[in-house]
């Protein structure tokens, strides 16, 4: 009985972010063509929020895959953290690219700084996650190092 009740809540959240996918690109398209915003900032709202749908669909495809019987992987887990921390990125080149005061320039640039450091992070953590998942290569001739005599 619990494992049917897990199975609906699971379904009923693969419905609510697939509305909120799709209400995500809804709600874009009105933001695009708002009066005052420049090319720039339009591709970069575009690509914000096409960043966001991904999120959401990447964690749609996570809860498929535990609704097909499989295990929640560490991968898709760092790739939305990729995802987001490269959408916080993004939101503060729009807002550095508005003039402000050097203050605020500095705060933004270091924002910059850490998001750059996080990304790093992530990538080595998912390079890590791929790399500890490898098959290990067989050695020529099965004796060992290929290097080796004897």
């Amino acid at each position: 009985m619990l494992a049917a009740a897990e199975h609906a809540i699971l379904y009923l959240v693969s419905f609510a972010l697939l509305a909120l996918g799709v209400g995500i690109l809804a709600l874009m398209i009105p933001t695009i063509f708002q009066k005052g915003t420049s090319g720039a900032e339009m591709i970069i709202i575009i690509i914000e929020e096409l960043l966001l749908v991904l999120i959401v669909l990447e964690i749609f495809v996570m809860v498929q895959t535990h609704l097909g019987g499989g295990r929640l992987q560490l991968e898709p887990f760092i790739i939305v953290g990729i995802i987001g921390v490269i959408r916080h990125i993004l939101s503060v080149v729009v807002r550095l690219t508005v003039p402000g005061y050097p203050a605020e320039s500095r705060q933004q640039l270091m924002e910059l700084v850490v998001y750059a450091g996080s990304v790093f992070l992530l990538v080595a953590a998912l390079a890590l996650a791929r790399w500890s998942q490898r098959e290990p290569v067989p050695s020529a001739g099965g004796r060992g190092d290929p290097g080796s005599s004897g």
